[in-house]
């Protein structure tokens, strides 16, 4: 099996988990839902890692990862938030559920154009802005779900820094050099 295709394979995983929670949306089997989204989770922390220790990272691979995660983490939980409790808030929880989702896609885009080598994450990652909807939805107050889904859209496309665990640190003079190239 080439280097390239079983961190490809995690990737696609990842993608099948977020259409998978689209549908047990559509089915109403809310926790099935929530545990695809997890396993896409799971398989999206383990692509990366496995890329970088076969020495498979590529375009390709950051590109695909990136379109998995706008489903799993962009429309999937977007869409479960909608079902569960914003859809009780009319065309306002509708136009929530979509903003979230737009966030989502505008973070992934503005990350493979200009951060990938960063050492900090500059928006809140995607797959973390997820888990927090996810854990909002639980609590089943659509005014919550509602606050944060706006916080958690504008936290994607801010330019607060997070720490981006993955990534070796680069000298001082490099990370100044890259950050100002973002900004």
């Amino acid at each position: 099996m080439p280097q390239q295709l079983f961190p490809t394979i995690l990737t696609l995983c990842n993608f099948v988990g977020g259409v998978l929670a689209i549908y047990a949306v559509f089915e109403q089997k809310f926790g099935v839902a929530i545990i695809c989204i997890s396993l896409g989770l799971l398989f999206d922390v383990f692509d990366g890692w496995t890329a970088r220790k076969l020495n498979a990272v590529s375009t390709f691979g950051q590109e695909l990862d990136s379109l998995a995660d706008i489903v799993t983490f962009g429309v999937a939980p977007a869409i479960l938030a909608y079902q569960l409790v914003l859809s009780d808030l009319g065309q306002l929880g509708l136009s929530i559920a979509l903003l979230y989702s737009i966030g989502a896609v505008l973070r992934l885009a503005r990350f493979n154009v200009m951060q990938s080598d960063l050492p900090t994450f500059v928006g809140l990652p995607v797959p973390v802005a997820a888990i927090g909807l996810l854990l909002s939805v639980a609590l089943m107050s659509p005014w919550l779900v509602l606050i944060n889904s706006c916080l958690f859209a504008w936290l994607m496309v801010s330019h607060v820094k997070f720490p981006h665990f993955k990534k070796n640190k680069l000298d001082g003079d490099e990370v100044h050099d890259v950050h100002k190239s973002v900004n």
